[in-house]
């Protein structure tokens, strides 16, 4: 999982590749606040959602970490993060035989934005096509 600085778009072919992505990229100009809510999931699989941020994020005031991996079954429905400036990549994940899958051929975000509220519907790499395996809001304050 190494940081990006533009959003990695999905090159499965029977999908639209302008509107699937694997890693979108946010660019914090200062500390920012987030709120993260999982919504929902339909899949046999531990859903999360991965973080990489350039300079440091936190859950709850937690000391901050490049790197983050947030479990839907291990967490309440709600978080808040705290993102130091520069670059933050946000990516869905799930749990593969005890290891963590990502960025897989079948796998993607796409995403609708309401106000100032980010809904990201993912597919894992073992989902039908319908975007449901993990459905979650970021909103950043």
């Amino acid at each position: 999982m190494l940081l990006v600085k533009e959003k990695v778009y999905s090159t499965n072919k029977s999908v639209k590749s302008d509107e699937t992505f694997h890693t979108e990229v946010f660019q914090m100009k200062e500390e920012k606040v987030i709120r993260l809510k999982f919504l929902s999931s339909n899949s046999p699989r531990n859903q999360g959602i991965g973080f990489i941020s350039e300079n440091g994020i936190s859950i709850n005031d937690a000391p901050k970490q490049k790197t983050v991996i947030i479990w839907k079954s291990e967490t309440q429905s709600e978080l808040i993060l705290k993102c130091s400036s520069g670059f933050l990549n946000v990516f869905n994940v799930w749990e593969e035989e005890r290891m963590v899958g990502f960025h897989d051929f079948q796998s993607g975000m796409r995403i609708k934005k309401e106000n100032d509220v980010m809904f990201y519907n993912c597919n894992d790499a073992f989902a039908n096509g319908d975007f449901t395996s993990l459905v979650f809001s970021l909103q950043i304050l």
